[in-house]
């Protein structure tokens, strides 16, 4: 594959991270008609779903974006497919799991909780450990997802002022300083843990131009999303 700079490189760690700007809004619309959407964040959508195409090997043009992805990952509990279809290696298991030690900081309890998997690797026959596994990793992703689309709400929660007396600037410029640099850090980090959660079909990168030959990508770009949106907001 031809690679290019890291800004026209999709992986599934950039995935999940358009992904969360994104999906509070897909999940919104339902069954409602993609057209009812504005044109710029139906490019955006668009975008996500000829990359999911990209990591499901689905070549062409995606019809139903919106079905698409949220029947995909949107589900957060019943995407049972998706998981039993992008298996999970050994390596990036133990990756999850010394990220999720170090996100809790709290050896003791990481302890109880893996003795409670140890104590039902002995209860189960084969069959009945991968299907355990399984319901954990779906949970697992489930509710990371659901709070990291929430913690992108937070983040932009500020990005509809326009103006503001210089208390209320103090005030927005306060609350960025105690919460938002932690929280990006740290989004980041429930990003990789939710691109490992994905499995092995989602360990590849794509570039724009080969999503735009075989996976339907939009050609246009983020300048004129950002144009269209000051003259039509």
């Amino acid at each position: 594959m031809n690679r290019t700079d890291n800004q026209s490189l999709w992986d599934a760690k950039r995935f999940i991270r358009e992904y969360a700007k994104m999906g509070n809004l897909i999940k919104s619309y339902g069954n409602k008609s993609f057209d009812d959407i504005s044109w710029a964040n139906q490019i955006r959508i668009k975008r996500l779903a000829a990359v999911l195409r990209a990591f499901l090997e689905m070549k062409g043009v995606e019809e139903q974006p919106l079905r698409l992805i949220d029947s995909t990952i949107g589900g957060y509990w019943d995407n049972e497919e998706l998981f039993k279809n992008s298996s999970l290696s050994d390596t990036d298991h133990a990756r999850l799991m010394a990220l999720v030690k170090d996100a809790m900081n709290d050896d003791n309890r990481y302890r109880s909780i893996m003795q409670v998997v140890e104590q039902r690797n002995a209860c189960y026959d084969q069959e009945g450990m991968h299907g355990f596994l399984l319901r954990n990793r779906m949970q697992m992703f489930g509710i990371l997802l659901k709070f990291r689309l929430r913690t992108e709400e937070l983040l932009s929660h500020f990005d509809g002022i326009m103006a503001a007396l210089p208390g209320g600037y103090l005030a927005c410029h306060a609350v960025k300083g105690l919460y938002f640099s932690d929280l990006r850090e740290n989004n980041d980090k429930v990003d990789e843990m939710l691109a490992i959660l994905l499995g092995e079909k989602f360990k590849k990168s794509f570039s724009e131009e080969e999503l735009q030959n075989d996976y339907g990508f939009p050609h246009e770009t983020d300048g004129e999303l950002i144009e269209w949106e000051c003259d039509n907001m």
